[in-house]
């Protein structure tokens, strides 16, 4: 295997001018025709990897998105076969063995699990599927995941899509598949799984419960894997109650060792949840700068208004508060949810309160600091 420099790409880039269809469509059949090209002609072999997308972005001249775009279709058709961290490389389409070990996407994933919500929800030929936002939430996966997966449907020719009046994108059921296929997500290996085990075994051997772990860059060269791959697997460790990531200088603490996490479930609650703290400086500590900031917007609101009012822009109540506007507008976000404030658009736009903050919460929050620094003993 070796990797493809722009300046050995022997083949004409395409022409855009007065073209009907769009650029992406036509990068994937240069993209097409120069493999199939350098493939006969022995300037490449199967196993190759492709230059860097920025720089075939730049030969090209078009965007690195239209790229990404055009090698996810053209990987999609057989072409290539990507890997995060170590690159695309070529593919024979008509070779069914894979260059490299098989993991499991989160968009194989998702297209299974849409193609199984159909088999489930026993929709019929020319039905509309839910939107994007519908799907992510039925399926627990993130919508831009969801919207990969439709386009495999829609390439596949499941799904067709139909836009109308108001730019409306409707999605609607066209064609049978082969549902035997769909049960296939349960024998499949995911890669962030392995990497949860791996990493559980690492943290086992060498830290001891309350110390500060590996950044998530470090855990990916060590598995030699994705930073992408080591946040799920991170986020399964936090879940599971046996990590607890913090943003910023605040690190990633081991809290729970997890052979002896199903004994300690009580000690746990009495050593690892806590209540605010009495301590002003201990309590400072522990919060995000935008925690901080709900509280201080909380008690704002509880001092200056009542339900029903509108509260003060979001650029006035970062001026009052001395923080961004960006941490505002998550504060904001936060509390909408919690259903105590609520946005409206239009000639009386702006924020409500809907119902008034409680002015002492009783809400649990994670400690990350140093068990020993509040004398809890986690032993």
């Amino acid at each position: 295997m070796k990797k493809i420099q722009i300046s050995q790409i022997n083949f004409p880039p395409p022409d855009f001018k007065n073209s009907k269809v769009t650029k992406e469509k036509i990068v994937l059949k240069w993209l097409i025709d120069w493999i199939n090209h350098s493939i006969s002609t022995s300037d490449v072999k199967y196993g190759d990897f492709l230059p860097e997308k920025s720089k075939l972005a730049k030969y090209l001249g078009v965007s690195i998105g239209t790229i990404q775009n055009a090698i996810r279709q053209a990987e999609d058709m057989g072409y290539f076969e990507s890997r995060q961290s170590v690159g695309t490389a070529i593919k024979d389409p008509h070779n069914q063995n894979k260059i490299f070990e098989k993991t499991f996407s989160k968009k194989d994933e998702a297209t299974i699990l849409i193609k199984k919500y159909i088999i489930d929800s026993k929709l019929k030929l020319e039905n509309a599927l839910p939107s994007t936002k519908e799907l992510s939430k039925l399926l627990n996966i993130g919508e831009n995941t969801i919207r990969l997966a439709l386009e495999v449907l829609l390439r596949e020719g499941i799904i067709e899509q139909i836009t109308q009046s108001g730019a409306k994108v409707i999605r609607i059921y066209k064609k049978s598949f082969n549902k035997e296929n769909c049960e296939k997500i349960q024998q499949r290996t995911n890669l962030a799984k392995i990497t949860v085990q791996k990493m559980k075994e690492y943290i086992i051997k060498n830290f001891n419960v309350g110390d500060k772990i590996l950044p998530n860059e470090e855990f990916a060269k060590l598995f030699n894997v994705s930073i992408r791959t080591v946040n799920e697997a991170a986020k399964i460790l936090n879940e599971q109650n046996i990590i607890l990531s913090r943003r910023g200088s605040y690190g990633t603490i081991y809290i729970n060792d997890p052979r002896k996490i199903k004994k300690q479930k009580e000690r746990e609650e009495k050593s690892l949840f806590m209540s605010k703290p009495q301590n002003n400086i201990l309590q400072e500590s522990y919060l995000y700068s935008w925690e901080k900031t709900l509280e201080a917007l909380k008690k704002y609101i509880i001092q200056n208004h009542s339900a029903g009012d509108k509260i003060p822009s979001m650029k006035e109540l970062a001026t009052i508060l001395n923080v961004s506007t960006n941490t505002i507008r998550h504060a904001i976000s936060i509390l909408c949810d919690e259903g105590y404030l609520i946005t409206q658009r239009g000639k009386y736009g702006g924020v409500y309160i809907l119902e008034m903050p409680q002015k002492d919460s009783e809400t649990f929050r994670w400690l990350a600091l140093n068990p020993t620094a509040i004398n809890i003993d986690v032993k």
